[in-house]
C-alpha cells in the first residue's frame, strides 16, 4: 500500500515551516512522497487577503522544486466552491482505495480539530498528522493545555498528548458490522519553529525582510510579482521620500521595521507601531519658523523652551497632526505615540514607550551621552519600562548639564517617573 502524505492549505505564501514539516514526515513515517495541495476557496480564510491562485500554485513549485520526494497537486483546486478536508479525504481514497493518506496539520489546528467540518470523515479516510509549533499561545481551551514552566500562569503551551487522546475517544466508534473504528492519530517530532503565513503577509506589507523565513525563490516571486505588498505604506513612503533628506528617511524606515520588531516581541499591534514609526518624523523637515506656523495654524500650546527649540520639539505634535490630516491615519493610539516620541511622558502606553525607543535604539543610532545602546537594545526586547528609564537615564543628566536654559521639563518628568517606578520594583 503506497504511504502518502497531504500538506494542505492556502500556502499564503508557502514558507519553510511547511518543508520542514514535510521533510520530517517524509522521513519519520516512511512515505513514497508528500503531495502539496493548496485550497481553492478555504470556508475559514477571508478571501481579500488571499493572493492569487496562479500566484500561490507558482510559489509552491518554485519551494518544491529541488525536493524530489514532494509534489505539487492541484486536487482542490479543480474543484468548484468551497474546499473541505473531508471531502477532499473521502474523494481521494476512493479513487485510490489502495493508498494509505496522511493528513498533516499544525498543532495549532488540532486544538479545534472537532469543530472541522465533518472529522469522523477526514479520520475514516487517512492517518491525522500533528506538527507542534514551538511558539507558546493563550489557548481558548484550557482544557487541552498545560501551564509552561517559568513562564506567568496565564500562558501555555499545547499539551499534545491529552488532546490526541480525547480526539482518539470522541471519534471511536462501533461500525454496522460489529466492528470498531479507532482511529489513527500521530504526533509528528518534528523541528519547533514558529513561522506564519500571516506575519510573513504582515512583513511584506510593513517592507520588512523576510529571506529567513519563505525559499530565496519564493521571496524573489514576491518581490517580483509585488504580492502582499501595502499601496498605502507605499504612498507614505513615497511622499516622505520626496522632501526627507535621503539619512532622515533611511533613520525613519529603521525606526518603523524596529517598532515593528518591538511590538512583536510584546504582544502589540506591529501594524500600528510601524505606522507610527513611519510617520514619527514627517514633519522633521521643516525649519523653525515653519513649525511654528504649523503649530499656531493647529493651536497647538507651546512654551518658551519649545519656542527656542521649536524644529527639535514641536516636529512631534506638529507630525501627530499630519498623520490624520495629510496622510489619513486615524487613529488616537498612534497619534499619542507620534506626539509623544520626542520627548516620552510619565505612564507611557506600551506603544508609546515602543515608539519612544524605536526612535532612538535603531540600528543607525550612535549617541555620545548613551554608550551602552546595545544593552538597552537587549533590554527593550523583554522590559519596555526598564528600556525607556536607561535611555532617560542617560539622557536626561546630559540636557540638564550641557542644556541648563533649554531643558524640557515634560521629558524630565518622564525620567523622575520611570526612575521611581524602576527604583520600587527593586525594594
Amino acid at each position: 500500500m503506497e504511504k502518502v502524505g497531504i500538506m494542505g492549505g492556502t500556502f499564503n505564501p508557502i514558507h519553510i515551516s511547511h518543508l520542514l514539516i514535510a521533510d520530517r514526515a517524509y522521513a519519520y513515517l516512511g512515505l513514497d512522497k508528500v503531495l502539496f495541495m493548496p485550497s481553492k476557496l478555504p470556508p475559514h480564510k477571508a478571501v481579500n487577503e488571499l493572493a492569487a491562485e496562479k500566484d500561490r500554485v507558482e510559489m509552491i513549485k518554485e519551494a518544491i522544486k529541488d525536493h524530489p520526494n514532494f509534489e505539487f497537486s492541484d486536487f482542490e483546486l479543480k474543484r468548484d466552491g468551497l474546499t473541505y478536508t473531508a471531502d477532499t479525504l473521502t474523494l481521494l481514497k476512493k479513487q485510490n482505495p489502495d493508498t494509505r493518506y496522511y493528513f498533516i496539520i499544525g498543532g495549532d489546528s488540532i486544538e479545534y480539530f472537532d469543530k472541522w467540518n465533518n472529522p469522523q470523515k477526514i479520520l475514516e479516510n487517512c492517518v491525522l498528522v500533528c506538527a507542534p509549533r514551538a511558539s507558546e499561545k493563550r489557548l481558548s481551551r484550557p482544557d487541552t493545555c498545560q501551564t509552561v514552566r517559568g513562564v506567568d500562569s496565564s500562558y501555555y503551551e499545547y499539551d499534545y498528548t491529552h488532546i490526541i487522546k480525547k480526539l482518539c475517544k470522541m471519534f471511536t466508534r462501533t461500525k454496522e458490522d460489529g466492528s470498531v473504528f479507532n482511529p489513527e492519530i500521530i504526533m509528528l517530532p518534528s523541528p519547533l519553529v514558529s513561522i506564519s503565513s500571516s506575519a510573513i503577509r504582515e512583513q511584506v506589507k510593513c517592507g520588512l525582510n523576510i529571506g529567513s523565513t519563505v525559499p530565496k525563490a519564493v521571496e524573489e516571486y514576491i518581490i517580483k510579482h509585488g504580492l502582499y505588498f501595502d499601496p498605502e505604506f507605499e504612498k507614505i513612503k513615497a511622499v516622505q521620500k520626496e522632501y526627507l533628506k535621503p539619512r532622515r528617511f533611511k533613520h525613519v524606515l529603521d525606526v518603523a521595521s524596529t517598532a515593528y520588531k518591538l511590538a512583536m516581541v510584546h504582544g502589540i499591534n506591529p501594524i500600528k507601531a510601524y505606522t507610527a514609526g513611519l510617520l514619527h518624523d514627517c514633519a522633521k523637515h521643516l525649519n523653525d519658523e515653519e513649525i511654528l506656523e504649523e503649530a499656531a495654524k493647529y493651536n497647538i500650546e507651546i512654551d518658551d523652551v519649545e519656542r527656542r527649540n521649536a524644529s527639535n520639539l514641536l516636529h512631534s505634535k506638529v507630525g501627530s497632526i499630519w498623520a490624520r490630516e495629510r496622510f489619513g491615519i486615524d487613529d488616537e493610539e498612534i497619534a499619542s505615540a507620534i506626539y509623544y516620541h520626542t520627548t516620552g511622558r510619565p505612564e507611557m502606553t506600551e506603544l508609546e514607550m515602543i515608539l519612544y525607543l524605536a526612535d532612538i535604539l535603531e540600528p543607525g543610532r550612535e549617541l555620545e551621552y548613551t554608550p551602552s545602546l546595545d544593552v538597552i537594545r537587549s533590554e527593550a526586547t523583554y522590559d519596555l519600562e526598564l528600556a525607556v528609564f536607561h535611555i532617560l537615564d542617560n539622557v536626561v543628566p546630559y540636557i540638564l548639564n550641557n542644556y541648563k536654559e533649554n531643558v524640557c521639563m515634560t521629558t524630565v518628568y518622564t525620567y523622575e517617573y520611570y526612575k521611581k517606578l524602576i527604583e520600587n520594583r527593586n525594594k
